[in-house]
C-alpha cells in the first residue's frame, strides 16, 4: 500500500491536493495523511512514507526547514513540494526534493508527476541482483528471471530478453532468492515458478526453455508449483 502525507496549512489547498490524489489513483492501494504544519507532520511522521505533498510558504517552521528535518531520520520519502513561487528551487537539491508544483494547482500536472512519481518508487521496490563477470556488471530485476544454470565455476542467468554470465556461483544465487518465487530443481539448475508452462515427466518448460528436474526433487516441485497457482485464484 502507497503511503502519501499532505502538509499544508490552508484546508482548502489540503482538500484540493487530496481531491487531486483520490482523481489519480482510483485503482491504485493508498492511504493519505494530513498535517496542518511542519511540526505537526514531524511529530507524528507515518512510518514508511511513500510521497510527501509539502507546501513550502508555512508559517512557522516552513516547508524547506520541515525538509531538512525530515531528511535526517528518512531518506526514502519522496518530497513535492507545493510553492506559489520559484525561490526557493535552488534549496531543493539539498532535500533531494522529487519535484515541485507550482500554484494554483493544475490537475493535469499534478497527475502525470504523481503517477511518474509512483512508477519510480514502484522500479526501485522490485528486487534484484546485481552480478558481475569480467569487469562487467549488470543489475537484473528478479522476476524477469526465467532460470539459472551452473556455467562450469560460474553461472548463467537467463531472463526472457537475454542471458547474463555472473562470477557468483549457483549456491550463492540461491541465498539471494530465499523466500521468493525460485526453486532448486536440480544442482546445476534453479527455475522461477513464475515462468513454467508446464511440467514434464523430468523436466520443465519455461516459455522457449525446458530445463530438467531431479527425479527426488519432482514431488516438492509440483507441490510448490500448486500452491503458487492456489495464491493466485
Amino acid at each position: 500500500m502507497l503511503k502519501i502525507a499532505i502538509c499544508e496549512d490552508e484546508q482548502s489547498q489540503r482538500e484540493l491536493v487530496k481531491n487531486y490524489i483520490n482523481r489519480s489513483l482510483l485503482n491504485k492501494n493508498y492511504e493519505i495523511f494530513e498535517f496542518k504544519s511542519g511540526e505537526e507532520l514531524i511529530s507524528n511522521y507515518p512510518q514508511k512514507l511513500d510521497i510527501l505533498f509539502l507546501d513550502i510558504q508555512m508559517e512557522e517552521i516552513n516547508g524547506m526547514d520541515t525538509a531538512r528535518t525530515i531528511r535526517i531520520f528518512d531518506n526514502n520519502v519522496e518530497i513535492i513540494f507545493i510553492t506559489g513561487i520559484w525561490d526557493y528551487v535552488q534549496e531543493g537539491y539539498e532535500v533531494r526534493a522529487y519535484r515541485y508544483i507550482i500554484k494554483p494547482i493544475e490537475f493535469g500536472n499534478f497527475d502525470s508527476q504523481l503517477n511518474l512519481c509512483i512508477r519510480e518508487i514502484e522500479n526501485k521496490k522490485r528486487p534484484s541482483v546485481v552480478v558481475t563477470y569480467k569487469g562487467e556488471v549488470n543489475k537484473i530485476e528478479l522476476g524477469s528471471i526465467v532460470y539459472i544454470e551452473t556455467d562450469n565455476r560460474n553461472t548463467l542467468i537467463h531472463t526472457k530478453q537475454k542471458s547474463y554470465k555472473s562470477n557468483m556461483g549457483i549456491n550463492k544465487i540461491e541465498k539471494h532468492l530465499e523466500g521468493l518465487t525460485f526453486f532448486r530443481c536440480h544442482n546445476s539448475f534453479i527455475i522461477n515458478l513464475e515462468h513454467i508452462n508446464k511440467i514434464g515427466q523430468d523436466s520443465v518448460f519455461l516459455g522457449k526453455y525446458e530445463v530438467q528436474v531431479s527425479r527426488h526433487k519432482m514431488k516438492d516441485l509440483k507441490i510448490q508449483f500448486t500452491s503458487l497457482l492456489g495464491d493466485k485464484l
